[in-house]
C-alpha cells in the first residue's frame, strides 16, 4: 500500500499541515460527527483544539469569536423565520 493508498483507507491517521490534531486524544472532525455538530459548531471546536498549538492564541481565539457571531447570527434569523411563520399563520 503506498501513502496515497494508506492517507484514503485512513484519513484519520494522517494530517496535512501540522501536526496540531495529533496528540488529541478525540479528534475534532470524529467528536463533531458523533455529536451531529454543524459547520459552524465544527469550526468552533476544531479552532478551539487547536488553541495554544497552531499559530498566534489570539488569532485562533478571533476565529473563534467569528463562527461564535456567524452561529448567533444564524440562529436569530432562524428564530425571525419561525416567528414570521407563525404569524402568518394565526392570520
Amino acid at each position: 500500500m503506498n501513502d496515497k493508498e494508506f492517507n484514503e483507507a485512513f484519513p484519520l491517521d494522517y494530517q496535512i499541515g501540522g501536526d496540531h490534531y495529533k496528540n488529541l486524544k478525540i479528534q475534532p472532525f470524529t467528536y463533531a460527527r458523533a455529536n451531529n455538530f454543524n459547520a459552524t459548531q465544527f469550526a468552533i471546536i476544531k479552532y478551539a483544539s487547536r488553541l495554544y498549538t497552531k499559530g498566534d492564541v489570539f488569532e485562533q481565539l478571533d476565529k473563534i469569536i467569528q463562527f461564535c457571531n456567524l452561529e448567533k447570527d444564524f440562529i436569530r434569523k432562524q428564530d425571525a423565520k419561525s416567528s414570521s411563520q407563525k404569524n402568518n399563520k394565526n392570520k
